[in-house]
């Protein structure tokens, strides 16, 4: 039987709104991954309808990446003054329709054209979003958020790209790869409409919020005075630091762009896959790194709690599957079946995104009220080796698929040796007051 409560009791029970702005960015980086894997499943097709080399699809590869670090810092600069409830759903909007560029232009030049354009609207999102969850989610849970919208959602979307535009829109519906790009743009511009709708920059400001939900998403949490501007405290020793996380963040992008450029063409020209089934194979590391980021988020937050280190708790765990990550990416190989080796990159992907919720983590943790702008600055260094990683990894794969395989298990090697020396206790970003008794 339920039991009765004054209208003061029910006031002070706390509002969950938080959680309904948890599905709108885990959303947000559900449709991102989709729209920026997409290019990934096109590929072989674009390979065969037009008469671009490796090599230059390779330069097509990076040049997304070359106009993401560009926008990082300005796009994390717009989150921080202007709000995720304004950028997001225009950058959406943007990136939505520039998605579908492939399908309405043809010729070298003209995809460089369409693939910069997809990295500077798609640059704002993941620093704006990583003001949403430093200005949406308490201390105690928020690494464990974090894993779930940028790894498990991000990489969800990864994954349902080949599902969705080669699995089931081509193979299932029988869509041009064409008419598969228009349809994911569509969804993408109905999706940045309801984020508009149901979302506001803090908790103070959504009509649905009470004072006891406010309370508890603050809890932990040391706020600017108002009127008060963060500063960055750029001491020897932070930068130091600041220079090892970028470096770990320049790295882990190489190996990304094997499973997110080179996967579907693997399976499709070294195993004679069709378009279904390399689909369904070529989303099985991704949904492995999906799984392994949010369990990464929920492993940083309990090995916090009971190690009492947050310093080391994180090194652990980003450090950890990088490696085991390097071991599995060259036992792959020993497999002739292309499923078994898809397999093994299951549970390489886990391991390798594992250190996905810890990175963000450490960038609030440096950043603190200024997360949007230290979001993108590393962000910047990554997006950069994500640029140099496209013509290298072309270079590198006209070697054969297993150099490839084990150049990609050498960078792991050394992306974990950085990530043993990140410490994320070393402040970047503090209250003016703080710097001055310092």
């Amino acid at each position: 039987m339920a039991t009765w409560q004054s209208p003061s009791q029910q006031q002070t029970r706390a509002s969950n709104v938080r959680w309904m702005i948890f599905l709108l960015a885990a959303a947000t980086s559900f449709i991102n991954y989709l729209h920026r894997y997409a290019w990934g499943v096109i590929k072989p097709d674009l390979l065969e309808d037009t008469l671009l080399t490796k090599e230059q699809v390779g330069w097509l590869d990076g040049l997304f990446s070359l106009t993401y670090a560009i926008g990082q810092f300005p796009g994390g600069l717009a989150g921080d003054l202007f709000g995720p409830r304004t950028i997001i759903p225009l950058v959406a909007i943007l990136w939505s329709c520039v998605v579908a560029g492939p399908a309405v232009v043809s010729g070298f030049w003209k995809l460089v054209i369409v693939r910069l354009l997809l990295g500077i609207t798609q640059a704002a999102a993941y620093p704006s979003l990583g003001k949403v969850t430093q200005s949406w989610f308490p201390l105690s849970v928020r690494t464990s958020v974090q894993g779930f919208v940028s790894s498990f959602a991000g990489r969800a979307g990864g994954a349902c790209s080949s599902l969705l535009i080669a699995s089931l829109l081509m193979g299932v519906f029988g869509l041009s790869w064409q008419n598969a790009l228009f349809s994911i743009a569509g969804l993408g511009i109905l999706f940045a409409i309801l984020f508009w709708l149901l979302f506001r920059n803090q908790p103070q400001e959504h009509p649905w919020v009470n004072e006891a939900e406010s309370k508890a998403i603050q809890e932990g949490e040391t706020p600017l005075p108002p009127g008060a501007k963060p500063r960055f405290n750029w001491s020897i020793e932070n930068r130091i630091n600041v220079g090892i996380f970028f470096t770990a963040s320049f790295l882990s992008t190489f190996a990304d762009n094997l499973f997110v450029y080179w996967m579907p063409t693997f399976l499709k020209e070294a195993k004679g896959f069709g378009n279904a089934e390399m689909g369904i194979f070529a989303s099985l590391p991704l949904f492995g790194g999906a799984l392994g980021g949010f369990c990464g988020g929920m492993l940083n937050d309990i090995l916090i709690r009971k190690m009492g280190n947050r310093k080391q708790a994180r090194r652990v765990v980003a450090a950890s599957g990088k490696t085991i990550a390097a071991v599995l990416v060259c036992a792959s190989l020993y497999f002739e079946s292309g499923r078994a080796i898809m397999v093994v990159l299951f549970f390489c992907k886990f391991f390798s995104d594992m250190s996905q919720p810890t990175w963000w983590g450490t960038v609030t943790d440096l950043g603190g009220p200024a997360s949007g702008r230290v979001f993108g600055m590393v962000n910047t260094i990554g997006s950069i080796g994500a640029f140099l990683a496209g013509p290298i990894m072309g270079y590198v794969a006209g070697y054969g698929w297993g150099t490839l395989f084990y150049f990609v298990g050498a960078i792991y090697i050394l992306t974990a040796l950085f990530w043993s020396r990140v410490d994320c206790t070393r402040r970047l970003v503090t209250a003016p007051e703080k710097m001055e008794s310092s």
